[in-house]
């Protein structure tokens, strides 16, 4: 049994399914005019909840291939209900890595390692299925993100890379989009591609 599951191997991913960072951080400036659905978050936490929907857009086009631009923006009452689902949806997952990382000294370690390894792939995988429980599927992550370390880790520091361009950028308010908008370019991309 065991040689059997250690004979399946991961397909090696073509190189052309894999963007370069400057194609990630040309994503957000496909449509610009579409960075501005960024205001909405100057309405306090209504905005903030249409924001969470319209994540879950963004992710859900790049899963379905578009990979050039920001897709448009429902009406803001459909964004509102939908994002309040999904943080609703989140929260045991949110309170759950919050309380691993209070735990002193290995709770700190857990965290991080949740942090790294399994919160941007349980967040992605709940956004794309839009079910509870799939952001507690730890064996998807294990098989697709463990499985595939190298890929994955190439992809969390495009991410970083990217966060770090777009954060500077915040200084002159553009890169705050930016930043918000197409930081999961790559690790989306990583679970289209291990999924």
């Amino acid at each position: 049994m065991a040689k059997a599951k250690r004979a399946v191997k991961q397909e090696k991913i073509p190189a052309s399914k894999v963007s370069s960072f400057s194609d990630g951080l040309r994503y957000p400036w496909g449509a610009p005019k579409r960075l501005l659905n960024i205001l909405w978050a100057l309405i306090p936490i209504l905005g903030w909840l249409a924001l969470v929907s319209y994540s879950q857009s963004i992710i859900r086009a790049m899963i379905a291939g578009n990979k050039t631009s920001l897709p448009e923006f429902i009406s803001f009452g459909e964004n509102l209900r939908k994002g309040f689902l999904l943080f609703v949806k989140s929260l045991p997952l949110l309170i759950a890595y919050s309380l691993i990382f209070s735990v002193p000294g290995i709770g700190r370690v857990a965290g991080f390692i949740a942090f790294a390894f399994f919160l941007p792939y349980l967040m992605i995988n709940l956004f794309v299925t839009d079910r509870f429980e799939e952001s507690f599927n730890i064996q998807k992550v294990w098989d697709n993100v463990f499985n595939n370390l190298r890929e994955y880790l190439i992809a969390y520091v495009k991410t970083i890379g990217f966060a770090l361009i777009y954060g500077v950028l915040s200084i002159i308010l553009i890169g705050i989009p930016c930043l918000h908008f197409g930081c999961l370019f790559f690790l989306a991309e990583f679970y289209t591609n291990h999924n």
